[in-house]
């Protein structure tokens, strides 16, 4: 027997992004917003090619502007994604707006480019709840990973009052409704209930953290799993 899972969805809104595509290879960056939500939108990177014969490389920071004067010498930009996310890294306005990465499949050795004004994008206060998941009275269900952050949602479809039984502790197995020691909730007919969140010393069933739940009925309770971490992480 192989309980259902419910996956954890995270309800912190998303934090605006923005992966460079600079011609050349291994050159781009990833900027992600220190803060979530909208917020980050404002946030934009430019770099700057000075010109001449020689430069030093430089970053400056006003409002949500980060501004990078590309280093030259020899009349060419010498530049590498690596010291460029360093000299940001380095500016502590800078740090204030985001965090610098490689972006996927890069490894910071390659000579960047100049970069016109670019925002970041995706930030949001919305997230979009995930399907539910209905219930399963032959397997029961579970989710994975409880750190005292995560809640169950329990929906009843069902004509009359119905219960959601979580299994407390290590050592209650994989039995069905029968397992104790238990927490019990009642949820009415037509109504929402949110459980949690699970204190992991009670509730966690297995190194993974598991969290295991039963069902009175089939099909007419319906599950969904949230996690709500800190919006500052």
């Amino acid at each position: 027997m192989a309980r259902t899972n419910v996956p954890v969805t995270s309800l912190a809104p998303p934090k605006a992004t923005l992966t460079t595509s600079l011609t050349g290879t291994n050159n781009d960056l990833l900027y992600t917003a220190i803060r979530r939500g909208q917020w980050g939108n404002a946030v934009n990177v430019t770099y700057v090619d000075p010109g001449g014969t020689t430069a030093t490389l430089s970053c400056t920071v006003e409002g949500f502007k980060i501004v990078v004067s590309l280093g030259r010498a020899a009349s060419a930009i010498n530049s590498t994604a690596a010291q460029v996310d360093a000299i940001i890294s380095a500016n502590a306005d800078a740090t204030q707006l985001v965090s610098v990465d490689n972006a996927s499949a890069n490894d910071g050795t390659g000579i960047v480019t100049a970069l016109s004004q670019t925002f970041l994008a995706g930030g949001s206060l919305q997230s979009t709840p995930p399907t539910q998941v209905n219930s399963d009275t032959t397997n029961g269900h579970y989710f994975t990973g409880n750190d005292g952050l995560t809640t169950l949602e329990v929906f009843n479809n069902n004509a009359a009052s119905k219960y959601v039984r979580v299994l407390f502790g290590r050592g209650a197995g994989m039995a069905l409704l029968s397992a104790t020691p238990y927490y019990q909730e009642t949820i009415p007919n037509g109504a929402t209930r949110i459980l949690g969140p699970f204190d992991p010393g009670t509730f966690e069933q297995n190194n993974a953290r598991d969290i295991y739940f039963d069902p009175e009925v089939a099909t007419d309770l319906k599950f969904r799993v949230y996690k709500t971490p800190s919006l500052g992480s």
